[in-house]
Order: structure tokens, then C-alpha cells, then sequence
């Protein structure tokens, strides 16, 4: 961040400086306040750290002089002193200031506050973008951005009409099929559920684009509920009104329900929303209408919802971190969509699909999967769902160049995940062990690893102290012996 530090006491106004500067943060220093409120003038900082006993103007005088100035976005002020007066916090934050610390400053406190002010800032730039600049941004979008844009509609239009989107199970089908019904009734909620990884996002854009592509340019808006802080939230989602709150914008500005008018309200990781706002937000679904933080007046919301979640909300209830009405009005529409490991039919079709896909954006010639190859894919349980299988064939694209993939080249990402997991283990080792030289492992020790990590190849390796390609090659050695 860019921050003005206003000290008029030389030793500290240099240690803070040279503390901030190691963060990585551009400090401007000044000694006195009228002198940094024109600096302020004619620079942009995201902050300004001032003390607050000062000769001349006090750092208070200097909160007023900044909240008055006509910035187009006002650097948050906090103020530090060495007297720890509640009414002279009071009047600070009264003031204006964004938070107040006293001296001797604890470092750790301080790092916190930067972390809030980065956050604020950030989010008030994006405001006045997308309100101020909204319809200048869009004008000039260049024909690349445009160009990009339509392959991006197409793309989904051919997603929404099931071509291909690599879907080959039928467990897969019946999941698009209840998405094309959920499409054709905008007045639905839609709850999707599934582990971390097997396209929960995909399915809510099928749910909106559908088959129709003109249908394709109604707005469809994705916030990340667990991403960002609840303090956020509210005004993240409605919006708010001019001088809702210091620092705000002086025009207000527009929320992801606004931005979503006519569309899709894609509400990811909804199990994370804090709960003081679950109300609100079923108020929104129920009533089609909403308030603007800090407003007076109702606003409508003509949006639909779509929900996902890869927590089990029904134990969230339970631990009172999410409402039960809410629950049951977000599920009137429901879909799971299963892990891949339950949906073998999908996992090689898909490999292919990504290799291929891969391999032509690198110049690559992968254009099969040998009958082995495919045998190792069919026998990992891929736990990080169809995300993982991606990353594989897409690590595998940039190591590997071959016609046909091989054994060997899915072996290199395995052992890799290997090493990392082994990596992990060793950070924290159990107590009073000692290294032992590990003999060769008996067939009954691999079932009993197997057993242990729920059929998971990868760790059941590490915790043998096997490369993932010798166990590999122990079980089907195994299974040739059984066969004959």
C-alpha cells in the first residue's frame, strides 16, 4: 500500500517508516499536519498514520481536513498516541478515523490493522469501478475482450445443451437432466451439493445459461461466501447507500444483488454466510426485495438463487451456524452431485478429454490412453474429485510429450503428490520414534494400508515406505498370480 506517516517525533516516525517499508508497503514520511494534507492532496495513498499529539494541527484536526477534501476514493486515517484516553479514542474514530492504536505500538496489532485497511481499500476501489466507470469500462472493452467474451457464451451455450461437456455416466446425465428442468423456472432456488472439486459451478451455470444461448447475455454473478469477511458481507451483497459508513463512497454504491438484476445470484460455499445475515438473505428469496445498507428504501431483487455447498448443512443446523428455514427454502430445488470415484464410467473419458484439450494448447501430440494407463487412472481414488484428474492431465501435458499416455506419466504426478504428503507427515513426527530401515512389505501389510486410508493408493505408498509405482506393480503382480 501506498501510506502517509505523519509524526512530528523523528525516532519513531523513522523506525515506522523503516518497519513498513520492510512490509513492502511505500511510506511517505511528514513531521506536521499541514504539510501532509497537501502531500495527501497531491498523491493517492490507500492510508494515512498519523500520531495524534502533534504541534499545530493534532492528528484529529488532520482526520476532518482528509474527510472533507473531495478525494475520488479517501485514504483510510488511523491514528496512534501515547496516551491511552477512551475519550480520546472516541473522539478519533468520531472523527473519522478508521481504527486507533496506542503507544508503544504492538507490531502484531498494527499488521492486523494493514490487513483491514488493504481489504477496505480494495473493496472501495472495485465499488467506484464498477458504478463510476461501470458504462465507461464497457464502452471501450477492446474487440479482443468482446471477441473473448462471445467464445465464453458460446462455450456455455454449448455446455447448456450438453455438448460436449464431458458427461459419459449416467449418473452424470441424470444430474444435467434435473439442471435443464431447474433452468426453465427462474422463481426456483436451487441448492447444489457435492465435495470440494466436482463441478458444483458448472452445474449452476447450466442451471442459468441452459439451452437457449440468447438467453445466454443475462448476468450471472458468483460470490465466494467463504472469502470474505463477514464485516464485508452485508455491503458486498446489498450494496450501500451514500454515508452508510466512514469511508464509503460518496455515491453508494451497488451490491452483487443489484449487479446480478434479471440473471443469477451464484452463492458459493453458502454454508460459510455469517449468520446474522441469513435472515436477510431469505427475506431476499422469499420476498424479492431487499434494503441497501445504510437506505431506506426497498429495493427489488429480480434475481434467482443459486446455492452450493460441499459442507453437510444439516450438521450446521445442528451446531447453530445455519438456519433451518433457510436450508429447506434453498433445497426446493436439490441436486448432488456425486464424487468421481462413484462415477467410474467418467473417469477416463474425462482424462482424455483434458489431455487432449491440454495437449493442443501446448503443441503436444497426447491423443490416447493406453489400456494400462487407464487401468491406474480407474485405481487412484482421485479424492480431489475431477480438479485433481484436470491438474494430472495438465502437469502430465507439460512434463510429457507422447502419442499415447502411459503408466509412467501418470506415475510422475502420483509420486509427486507422494512427496508432498510424506513432506507433510514429516513436519510434525510422532513422538519417541526412531528411524528404522523398513523391510519388504508382506501382501497382508499393503491390504492393511489399503484398508487404513480408505483404499487411497498415494498414501497408503507413503505409509509403507513404497513408491507409488512399486505398489502399483506388487498388486497387479498379485493379481496375475490370482488369475492363473
Amino acid at each position: 500500500m501506498r501510506i502517509l506517516l505523519v509524526d512530528d517525533d523523528a525516532p519513531t516516525r523513522d523506525s515506522l517508516a523503516e518497519y513498513l517499508t520492510l512490509l513492502g508497503h511505500a511510506v511517505s514520511p511528514c513531521s506536521e499536519a499541514v504539510s501532509a494534507l497537501n502531500v495527501c492532496r497531491n498523491h493517492d495513498f490507500e492510508m494515512v498514520l498519523s500520531d495524534i499529539q502533534m504541534p499545530g494541527r493534532t492528528g484529529i484536526e488532520l482526520v476532518r481536513d482528509i474527510k472533507s477534501e473531495d478525494f475520488a476514493i479517501t485514504p483510510d486515517v488511523v491514528l496512534y498516541t501515547g496516551h491511552a484516553d477512551l475519550e480520546l479514542a472516541i473522539g478519533a474514530l468520531r472523527a473519522g478515523a478508521y481504527d486507533y492504536l496506542t503507544k508503544p505500538i504492538n507490531l502484531e496489532e498494527l499488521g492486523a490493522v494493514l490487513e483491514r485497511v488493504a481489504e477496505h481499500q480494495s473493496l472501495l476501489r472495485e465499488n467506484v469501478k464498477l458504478t463510476e466507470r461501470f458504462d465507461e469500462v464497457v464502452a471501450k472493452a477492446t474487440s479482443e475482450v468482446r471477441a473473448e467474451l462471445e467464445q465464453l457464451r458460446e462455450m456455455l451455450s454449448q455446455q447448456a445443451g450438453l455438448d460436449n461437456i464431458g458427461i459419459f455416466s449416467q449418473t452424470m446425465w441424470d444430474v444435467v437432466s434435473q439442471a435443464r428442468l431447474y433452468h426453465d423456472d427462474r422463481e426456483l432456488p436451487v441448492l447444489i451439493q457435492g465435495e470440494t472439486g466436482v463441478g458444483k459451478d458448472i452445474i449452476a451455470k447450466l442451471i442459468h445459461y441452459g439451452e437457449d444461448n440468447s438467453r445466454s447475455r443475462r448476468p450471472f454473478v458468483d460470490i465466494n461466501c467463504a472469502a470474505i469477511p463477514a464485516n464485508l458481507f452485508e455491503s458486498e451483497l446489498f450494496g450501500y447507500e451514500a454515508g452508510a459508513f466512514t469511508g464509503s463512497v460518496t455515491r453508494g454504491a451497488r451490491g452483487k444483488i443489484d449487479l446480478a438484476k434479471g440473471g443469477t445470484l451464484f452463492l458459493d460455499e453458502i454454508g460459510e454466510i455469517p449468520v446474522e445475515l441469513q435472515a436477510k438473505l431469505l427475506r431476499v428469496i422469499e420476498t424479492k426485495t431487499f434494503y441497501r445498507v445504510g437506505g431506506l428504501t426497498k429495493v427489488e431483487a429480480d434475481i434467482r438463487i443459486i446455492a452450493a455447498t460441499n459442507l453437510d448443512l444439516t450438521e450446521r443446523i445442528n451446531e447453530g451456524l445455519f438456519r433451518s428455514d433457510l436450508y429447506y427454502r434453498l433445497r426446493v430445488g436439490s441436486i448432488i452431485v456425486p464424487p468421481l470415484r462413484e462415477r467410474s464410467d467418467d473417469i477416463v473419458p474425462l482424462a482424455l478429454l483434458f489431455l487432449k484439450s491440454f495437449a493442443k494448447k501446448r503443441g503436444k501430440s497426447f491423443s490416447e490412453i493406453s489400456p494400462e494407463a487407464a487401468s491406474v487412472l480407474l485405481g487412484h481414488p482421485w479424492a480431489g474429485n475431477v480438479r485433481e484428474l484436470k491438474n494430472a492431465m495438465e502437469w502430465i501435458s507439460v512434463m510429457h510429450d507422447a502419442k499415447q499416455l502411459l503408466p509412467d506419466h501418470i506415475f510422475g504426478f502420483l509420486e509427486g503428490m507422494q512427496k508432498s504428503y510424506a513432506t507433510i507427515k514429516s513436519v510434525a513426527p510422532a513422538p519417541n520414534t526412531r528411524a528404522v530401515r523398513k523391510s519388504r512389505p508382506a501382501d497382508k501389510d499393503i491390504d492393511a494400508a489399503l484398508a487404513a486410508t480408505g483404499g487411497n493408493k498415494t498414501r497408503a505408498a507413503a505409509q509403507l515406505g513404497m513408491s507409488i509405482r512399486m505398489l502399483y506393480y506388487r498388486l497387479a503382480s498379485r493379481t496375475q498370480k490370482e488369475g492363473k
